[in-house]
This record gives structure tokens, sequence and C-alpha cells, in this order.
């Protein structure tokens, strides 16, 4: 599997497994431990969960029950709005390390910007990382003026900030300044078609006629070609699945080659289309969604 070299000499495999809301979110369960152990089987390394998707327990025990040397794992949690600030930030990232039965995690990030509390954030999340407890130190959702603003006094640069991109909110100008500072992007919902959302399926990139075509044209699934748009430019993907076929194919991406036309064509079905919340003021109403405290 090909990896990503981050700016700080880490790597990180570029295809990833997102766990959020594997059955629903914050469920904690058998289920989800099934679920992330069959993507660990698949071949999968990279694992991406937080401390709101309150499944870092399952999450853990898949990693353990799979038996996989650490050293060939690359695990990622983030810290919740409500666990912002300095003190808040090394307590919930000790929590997340108790819940996931880990000595350390190899990417640890703000998951949403939360300007009045990013410096204290940051800060504390550069203790963790001189105390070995994170290894990189990266973003979620962040625009480029929350960048700028942490680039000011970061010690410690961040190398990755994960983002809403998929063909139909492609991010081009952030996803341009993101490479220019040498931080990584990464594609949540990479796909665009959780079932977290009230939008009808068939307003969805994977059900776009361009996506369709090419996906005929390949003989692989939608999902396949929209995440080989992603890989074949230089990005990290996180898709979730469910479905151990889906799983297993949303990593199988090396038998065929998109074109340049064709690389463009997904590009220009854009529509600056949110389907997640907006970091202009998601924050907000992140206060009112704690943790879940088991």
């Amino acid at each position: 599997m090909r990896e990503i070299l981050f700016h700080d000499g880490n790597t990180i495999p570029q295809v990833g497994f997102g766990t959020a809301a594997i059955g629903d979110m914050h469920q904690d369960d058998e289920h989800v431990t099934h679920t992330v152990l069959t993507a660990l089987n698949a071949g999968y390394r990279h694992i991406d969960t937080a401390s709101f998707y309150g499944n870092e327990r399952s999450v853990g025990a898949a990693i353990k029950a799979s038996g996989i040397p650490r050293d060939e794992l690359f695990i990622t949690t983030k810290v919740w709005d409500t666990q912002q600030g300095f003190d808040s930030t090394l307590k919930a990232c000790n929590e997340s390390l108790d819940r996931l039965g880990l000595e350390y995690v190899d990417l640890y990030l703000v998951h949403w910007p939360y300007p009045e509390k990013t410096k204290a954030t940051w800060q504390a999340m550069e203790q963790l990382h001189s105390e070995g407890k994170v290894r990189s130190l990266g973003l979620s959702n962040f625009r480029q003026t929350d960048i700028e603003s942490l680039l000011e006094f970061a010690k410690v640069k961040p190398v990755y900030n994960q983002l809403e991109l998929h063909p139909y909110m492609t991010q081009k100008p952030l996803v341009a300044f993101c490479e220019s500072v040498g931080i990584v992007v990464s594609c949540w919902s990479p796909l665009g078609s959780g079932n977290w959302n009230d939008i009808d399926s068939s307003e969805k990139p994977v059900n776009d006629d361009v996506i369709i075509e090419m996906a005929k044209k390949y003989a692989v699934s939608v999902g396949q070609i929209i995440l080989k748009w992603d890989v074949q430019q230089g990005r990290i993907v996180i898709p979730k699945s469910e479905s151990e076929s889906h799983i297993r194919g949303n990593i199988t991406l090396d038998d065929f080659t998109l074109t340049d036309d064709e690389l463009t064509q997904i590009d220009n079905l854009n529509q600056d289309r949110r389907f997640g919340d907006d970091p202009d003021d998601a924050w907000q109403a992140n206060l009112d969604r704690p943790v879940p405290s088991r």
C-alpha cells in the first residue's frame, strides 16, 4: 500500500479506514470491533477514529484481536470541541489512549476549529508530542484563516488537514493552500455517500452519470473511481463501510489509472456543496454535543 511522507519524517498509508458511525454514531460494541477487524484483515493498516465517535474501546479491541504488530499500524484519533483547552486536551488524549489500549497514537487531530481555544489546545498537543504520546500533529476541518493563525505560534507544525472533500465539494483553493505550507490533505466522507445526513442518495456523487460511466469503462465500482481520483492527486482517503465486499473494494485501487482528462471531468463536478457541518460555525453546535462518558 502506498504511503505518504509527512514533513516531520513520519509516513501514513494513503488509504485508511474510517470508523465514524459504524452502526450508529457512538455505537461501541462487538459490531464495531468486528467491522474494524474485517478491515484490518483485508489489509488496512491506517484506522481513523475520534473521541466523539464514542467507539475507541471497540476500535482498540479490534487492534488487539488482530495480532498485528503495533509498529505496522497507523492510528488516528481526535480531540473534540468540548475537550479543547490546555489541561482538558491533555486529559482527553490520555483518556483516548486508555480506551484504545495504546501507549501512543500516530496522529492526533483538532477535530474542529474552535478559534478561542486553538492556541491552548495546540500547546497541549505539542506537549503530548514531546512526551511521545502522539507521533504527529494535525487538523480537521480547518480553514485557511485558522491555519494561518496557528502557524504564527506553532512550534510543531501540523502535517495534515482532514476535510469534507468529494466530487461535489472539492475545496480546491484550500487544498492548494494546505499543500503550499506542507500540509497533507485527507478526505473524510470521500464518497459523499454517508447515511448520517438526510440528503437523498440520488443527489450524491456516487450516483453521478460521469462517475457511473467511468466505473463501467474500468469495470470497477463508483466508489473505487472516486477514491482513485483522490489517490492519484496525492490525497489521503478514509472511506467507511460495513460491507466486507466494499471494505475490500475500497482498498483495491491499483488495477486501473484515470486519465488526466477524467480527473478533470470529476474536478468539474464541483458544486461547493457540503453534506456535513460548516466549520464557520460548527464548534458552536458541537459544544452541546459532548463526548460519550462511557
